[in-house]
């Protein structure tokens, strides 16, 4: 829960923002003002956490947990950054947000192709029923059009704060359905799955030897679910759509959930 707390500045706020209250810090630690330093980054830190609450008692959701793991995965195992902060719209009134979890992408250098991730996650006490939800989200989005509505979030919200003019120029070009380069965007949906997953009982027995035994078991778990996969995306006709999955099984997905609010400071419901 540490790892996942410690992203939500990242996670919550634009880049921009992030980057001016950097060189406040490095301009406090440059005069020795450790006062100023921890007022700071308790601002920040305060400002995120606050984001969290507000959308969560705008939506009535508690899937944030897993949508600031997905931010994670696809960042650090996609190399995708996150272009667009969802939590951050989310609590502007005059901006309704609807559609996917996060909006993440990266330019392919080798093949000049934008690629372009659509976040969706869910936590269920089971793989299967994580899944049917999931697909139930993505079904809806890719039926109803989604990909229309959240282009224009992307082009008018992105934060290319950290990227240069050209880059930030080619990222706008891939974007517009009327540009002949907008055919080089591969899109793709992000999928993280967390569900429930009977943890070994420790006790007096090996330590290692559990954890062996519960990869093995969930090694044979997660095998047989992609195995099954190409057929259960095109029993649904979205198997045409490109996926990346995520898979994370844990003890508990309700209690997932319920230590990450615990840790943000926000009431169980």
């Amino acid at each position: 829960m540490d790892v996942l707390f410690h992203q939500i500045v990242s996670f919550c706020l634009p880049k921009s923002e992030i980057m001016t209250a950097h060189s406040n810090l490095a301009d406090a630690l440059a005069c020795g003002d450790t006062v100023l330093v921890n007022q700071i980054s308790t601002r920040l830190h305060e400002r995120a956490r606050s984001l969290f609450i507000k959308a969560k008692k705008g939506s009535h959701r508690s899937g944030e947990a897993g949508e600031i793991l997905l931010f994670i995965l696809v960042e650090w195992l996609l190399k995708a950054p996150q272009i667009v902060s969802k939590m951050y719209l989310k609590t502007n009134n005059n901006m309704p947000v609807h559609g996917t979890d996060g909006i993440h992408a990266r330019f392919d250098d080798s093949t000049k192709r934008l690629h372009l991730y659509w976040g969706e996650s869910k936590a269920h006490n089971s793989l299967g029923g994580a899944f049917i939800s999931a697909m139930k989200s993505i079904k809806d989005f890719h039926e109803e059009g989604g990909q229309n509505l959240e282009i224009p979030i992307v082009s008018n919200f992105s934060d290319f704060n950290t990227a240069s003019p050209d880059a930030k120029e080619a990222f706008i070009r891939y974007l517009d359905p009327y540009n002949e380069e907008y055919n080089q965007c591969v899109t793709s949906f992000a999928c993280l799955l967390v569900f429930d997953f009977p943890f070994p009982i420790v006790g007096d027995i090996d330590i290692e030897l559990c954890e062996k035994e519960f990869v093995n078991a969930a090694n044979v778990e997660m095998h047989k679910f992609l195995t099954s996969l190409p057929e259960k995306l095109a029993d649904r006709n979205i198997g045409h759509l490109r996926f990346e999955f995520f898979l994370v099984p844990v003890p508990s997905a309700q209690e997932f959930r319920d230590k990450f609010q615990s840790r943000i400071g926000w009431p169980n419901d």
